[in-house]
């Protein structure tokens, strides 16, 4: 799962454009976390439309240029899953030394009234003496993991300008920044909430992706899932999103009150949007299986 993007910037000062992509294809807002004068400062930047990415993209400037000078500092560009409220934009505090962002999201938290990250961070903040090096430990490292899986990623961020990523290599690193996905230089998903709920200029009609009729549509999905003649992962993905194709779920969605509604290939609500936890483990499946069966074809 995609979900927002998360950004080490140690390198130079990042592209408006690209700053621009990262803010247009994560709209629910952004946030950044950095060192002045040897302490730990988030700021947080609600997208409210007009000139908002102007005022997050000038602060950006201010603080690359003068305040964190050669410290690395992390950025945070949010789609909302859980917690949709400007309260949980990201980063967030384990403790006054150490913070996070994160991109993803952690099964077993957060609720449509608090984030997932937040909750996970507070149970990071309840373990003695954390801290970077904390991190390090075997046991310690093993049980973020553990909660983190196979998709999530993680950037820690200490007063002393160390940092550490979980999840690394499910990123890239172009020159000395690490990007945990590539919205940075194009749109992969549909939009969050934001874009949803809050009459955002950014909107997806959801009706586009059911056929008139019922049974049409249900053989297009049977024949669809044959993928025989899909020789990438790239291709699939292509094909997925441009023809907006559903999977058939058994899902309730609490957002739009739909029983048994369809998702799309990114566990969301075909309906309204919302991203429903429970259909992720089918999801990732599919996409796995695709995978597979591509692979063994070379």
């Amino acid at each position: 799962m995609l979900m927002c993007i998360a950004i080490m910037n140690a390198g130079k000062m990042l592209p408006k454009k690209k700053l621009s992509n990262c803010w247009t294809y994560n709209d629910d807002g952004a946030g950044m976390l950095f060192i002045q004068d040897g302490k730990l400062v988030a700021e947080k930047f609600p997208n409210k439309g007009g000139d908002s990415f102007d005022k997050f993209y000038q602060r950006y400037t201010e603080v690359k240029t003068s305040v964190s000078g050669e410290q690395p500092m992390l950025l945070h560009f949010r789609i909302a899953t859980h917690g949709m409220s400007e309260e949980y934009l990201h980063p967030f505090f384990v403790t006054s030394e150490l913070g996070l962002v994160h991109n993803g999201v952690i099964r077993g938290f957060g609720s449509q009234d608090k984030s997932d990250t937040a909750e996970f961070t507070e149970l990071l903040s309840t373990i003695p003496n954390v801290g970077m090096e904390m991190l390090d430990n075997l046991f310690i490292e093993d049980a973020i993991y553990e909660y983190l899986g196979g998709t999530n990623k993680l950037i820690f961020l200490d007063n002393e300008g160390e940092y550490r990523i979980f999840g690394e290599k499910l990123g890239e690193w172009i020159g000395d920044n690490w990007f945990s996905n590539d919205s940075h230089t194009k749109a992969i998903r549909y939009y969050g909430s934001t874009a949803v709920t809050s009459g955002s200029t950014y909107s997806y009609d959801w009706d586009d992706a059911y056929a008139d009729d019922e049974e049409e549509l249900k053989a297009y999905n049977e024949s669809f899932f044959n993928t025989n003649d899909i020789e990438s992962i790239e291709e699939f993905e292509e094909i997925a999103w441009d023809e907006k194709a559903p999977l058939h779920g058994t899902y309730d969605c609490n957002v739009c009150e739909t029983h048994d509604t369809d998702v799309n290939y990114n566990a969301e609500c075909m309906k309204c949007g919302a991203y429903l936890l429970d259909a992720v483990d089918e999801v990732m499946e599919l996409w796995e299986d695709i995978d597979e069966q591509i692979k063994n074809k070379s």
